[in-house]
């Protein structure tokens, strides 16, 4: 379990063992998994999410037994069966739904991954990913998805200090991030990360990340209406 605070509150209870920690985890880990590229290993996934890499495992191998998870080469995916039973009655979200163009639009512009999360009850949610070009060859896919949660991650201090924060290659040597947070109406909290290269300035980047932020949740007001 990471020692950041911001980090730690937001997986409360979870390293105390309590049922409740247990169901959580166990709900986090399929989430991770659901928005994964592609099979991760008990070490990223317990990153991810912010557990112990041992609860991680005790957790997956009681999924794997229910027909939930199972592994591949080593490594962990969402079972057959259960991805089908949650596909059957999946449907994006309305936050989902406009920050897919959003997102897409400005990695394409930048040349930059964005990623959008929706933190809410002290749980992590991965909301959408567009991966940009830029960091393909230095991280794969799956690996920026959980540089995003990192305890290290710019996310992290964007919810403490409640405004655009940065990380300068703590997270993965080579690349840096910023991310910029904002208030739900209905509660929680949504931040958006953004990360390039280090040879790739995103001081520029700032408001432009803000300001897409913003038009998301303007966005998701006017579908709800």
């Amino acid at each position: 379990m990471t020692d950041d605070p911001a980090a730690a509150a937001a997986f409360p209870g979870a390293a105390e063992g309590r049922p409740a920690g247990v169901v959580h985890s166990a709900f986090a880990l399929v989430r991770a998994l659901r928005e994964a590229p592609g099979p991760l290993g008990a070490t990223d996934l317990a990153s991810a999410v912010g557990i112990p890499k041992t609860t991680a495992h005790r957790v997956l191998e009681q999924m794997a037994q229910e027909g939930i998870v199972t592994r591949r080469d080593h490594k962990w995916v969402i079972a057959p069966g259960f991805g089908e039973l949650m596909r059957a009655g999946e449907r994006p979200s309305p936050l989902k739904v406009v920050a897919r163009p959003r997102l897409n639009a400005l990695a394409q512009a930048t040349g930059a991954s964005v990623v959008l999360h929706n933190v809410s009850d002290g749980v992590v949610d991965t909301v959408y990913c567009a991966y940009g070009p830029l960091l393909a060859p230095l991280v794969p896919a799956a690996e920026q998805r959980l540089a995003a949660v990192h305890p290290a991650a710019s996310l992290w201090r964007a919810l403490t200090s409640g405004q655009v924060a940065a990380e300068y290659q703590e997270v993965h040597p080579g690349c840096i991030c910023i991310a910029a947070p904002a208030a739900l109406p209905s509660g929680g909290t949504v931040v958006a990360s953004l990360a390039r290269p280090e040879n790739r300035e995103v001081e520029s980047l700032k408001r432009p990340l803000e300001k897409v932020v913003h038009l998301i949740l303007s966005d998701e007001r006017r579908l709800e209406r």
